[in-house]
C-alpha cells in the first residue's frame, strides 16, 4: 500500500501535469482519466465533485468567452456576443479543472480520509520547524470533516448556523494510524516525476 502522502504528491504531480501539458498530451490524459468512470467508487466522487464545481466552471466559461477580444461568435449581437476565442479558451480552461477534479476523485476513492489526514500530517512537518503546530491541524481538520459528514442537514444553511453543537459532538479522542514511508513509495515517487517530465516535454 502506497503512503498516503504519497498519493496526496502524485496528485500533486497530475494537477500539474494538467495545468501545463500542451493540447495533444491534454487530450490523452482526458483519455486516460475517462477511464476512472469505470470504477463506481470514482464516478461517485467525481460527480459530487463536479456538482459542488458547477457554478465555479459556468463563471470561468463566462468569464473567459466575454473578457477575452476576438472574433464574435455571434456577429448579430454585436457587443453581447462571446468572442470564439474566449470561448475556446473557457473551454480548455473549464476542461482542466474538470481532469483535476477527476485526479482528486481517484485519491478519495483509493484512500480513506484518516490516511489522508494522516498524509496532510506527513507533509507538514517541515512547517514544524516554523512553530506550525501539525497535530492540532490534523486534529482539527478531522474532527471537523467527521462533524460535516454526521452533521443533520437542515433545509437552509442559515440553519445550520443556528444549531448549537450537541455536548458530545466532539470525541475525547483522535488517532491516526502511522504509517513509514518506504522505498517503493520514494520509487513511486521518481515514476511519477519522470511521467510528469514526459508529459510536459
Amino acid at each position: 500500500m502506497i503512503h498516503p502522502a504519497a498519493c496526496i504528491l502524485l496528485w500533486c504531480g497530475w494537477a500539474v501535469a494538467v495545468e501545463r501539458a500542451a493540447l495533444s498530451p491534454l487530450i490523452v490524459l482526458a483519455v486516460a482519466s475517462a477511464t476512472a468512470f469505470l470504477f463506481a467508487s470514482v464516478r461517485i466522487h467525481l460527480l459530487r465533485l463536479l456538482r459542488r464545481t458547477r457554478w465555479l466552471m459556468a463563471v470561468l466559461l463566462f468569464t473567459y468567452a466575454y473578457a477575452l477580444p476576438g472574433v464574435a461568435l455571434w456577429p448579430a449581437l454585436d457587443w453581447a456576443s462571446p468572442s470564439v476565442e474566449g470561448l475556446e479558451q473557457g473551454v480548455l480552461r473549464t476542461g482542466r479543472l474538470v481532469l483535476m477534479l477527476a485526479g482528486l476523485a481517484l485519491l478519495f476513492a483509493s484512500t480513506p480520509r484518516p490516511r489522508l489526514i494522516y498524509g496532510l500530517y506527513a507533509l507538514t512537518k517541515p512547517l514544524a520547524w516554523f512553530g506550525f503546530d501539525r497535530r492540532a491541524f490534523a486534529v482539527r481538520l478531522g474532527l471537523t470533516l467527521d462533524y460535516v459528514e454526521h452533521a443533520p442537514k437542515p433545509a437552509r444553511w442559515l440553519d445550520a448556523l443556528s444549531v448549537p453543537l450537541p455536548d458530545d459532538a466532539t470525541p475525547a479522542t483522535y488517532t491516526l494510524e502511522v504509517e513509514h514511508w518506504r522505498s517503493r513509495d520514494s520509487i513511486v515517487i521518481l515514476v511519477g516525476l519522470l511521467w510528469v517530465v514526459i508529459v510536459l516535454a
